[in-house]
């Protein structure tokens, strides 16, 4: 199994299991569970393919990332969840993970794809963020992408460090590395310290 594999069935996991913490929030069935897993885990990828022509999107022709998706939601309906809060936590910070994965990965699938680097930031980021807006959507909560929050920002961070590591000829790997660690930092601090961008008018 490749890095840039690996890469990809931890993020899937990351985001379906963020999918499924937000299920638990709202009291859902083990198919519900499965549904809203399966959302953030392939949503922002398929969006991405289809925008590039790359068909079959990537579950279609590999079904083990359902297969992933749907292992992550049975592991989070079946596991015990006693801490008041601790699902709030634990789905903040596996959309972390995800989102600095899968921006990283979007963006050196598009790039692999002849699409220039503008437009590989540009989905990146749609990569990333997509996914978690449908999850949020379906259990009626304001998407995070929709907040003060520092979220998509750290996506745009991650996509432009994959961009700039790769000028440096350092190798893919080095560049997904780079760039995750990269979105991760900077939603994990965001997270931390409640960093969160300006609103419009909010000094007046």
């Amino acid at each position: 199994m490749s890095f840039v594999y690996t890469l990809e069935m931890l993020g899937t996991a990351a985001f379906a299991a963020s999918g499924a913490l937000a299920a638990s929030r709202k009291r859902m069935d083990i198919f519900g569970f499965c549904v809203l897993a399966l959302m953030p885990a392939v949503g922002g990828g398929t969006i991405r393919d289809i925008i590039i022509d790359r068909l079959p999107v990537f579950w279609v022709s590999d079904n083990r990332y359902v297969a992933v998706a749907i292992i992550a939601a049975l592991v989070v309906f079946f596991a015990p969840h006693r801490k008041p809060g601790g699902r709030r936590q634990l789905l903040i910070w596996a959309d972390a993970l995800g989102l600095a994965l899968f921006a990283a990965l979007g963006t050196e699938i598009c790039l692999a794809h002849n699409t220039g680097a503008l437009v590989a930031v540009m989905l990146g980021v749609t990569t990333a963020v997509t996914g978690g807006m449908i999850r949020d959507v379906i259990c009626n909560e304001i998407p995070l992408i929709l907040s003060r929050e520092i979220y998509a920002t750290a996506a745009f961070a991650a996509s432009v460090a994959y961009i700039l590591t790769d000028r440096l000829a350092l190798g893919d790997n080095v560049a997904l590395a780079v760039a995750v660690v990269t979105g991760l930092v900077v939603r994990g601090l965001a997270i931390v310290y409640n960093w969160s961008l300006p609103s419009f008018g909010a000094s007046r």
